[in-house]
């Protein structure tokens, strides 16, 4: 197995992760102080919404991060493939600069490595 492949079964496990979360979010679980800024313990209708809207886009970069590593799918080479490699690792990184950026200690500390992780994932994965 390649490095870039690892890489991508481990985002796609943290992946995983953060679609449970958000269903878990979206259920009503108390633990919106890790999410969306922190702002609520358990998260209002809207973002529940959002948390569930949240979970198709996971599960979708989780393929993509597959496909572009050849673990599945049509492989590496298609082109809308490599753009959404690309466009996944670009948005892990702004995710990690506005998980930084939260009044949220759980979600500084916690979510912010995450992403960082899934961006350097993603990085490596669209390099390859």
């Amino acid at each position: 197995m390649t490095a870039s492949q690892n890489a991508a079964l481990f985002a796609t496990t943290l992946l995983l992760f953060l679609a449970v979360f958000q269903l878990l979010l979206a259920a009503g679980v108390p633990w919106g102080r890790a999410a969306w800024h922190g702002a609520h313990r358990v998260l209002p209708k809207r973002l529940r919404w959002a948390s569930l809207a949240a979970v198709p886009v996971l599960l979708l970069a989780g393929l993509v991060v597959l496909a572009r590593s050849d673990l599945v799918g049509p492989g590496s080479s298609p082109l809308p493939i490599r753009i959404l490699a690309w466009s996944f690792a670009v948005f892990f990184g702004l995710n990690t600069v506005g998980n930084l950026s939260s009044k949220s200690s759980i979600e500084r500390w916690l979510m912010t490595p995450v992403a960082f992780v899934l961006a350097a994932c993603f990085l490596a994965v669209a390099l390859s």
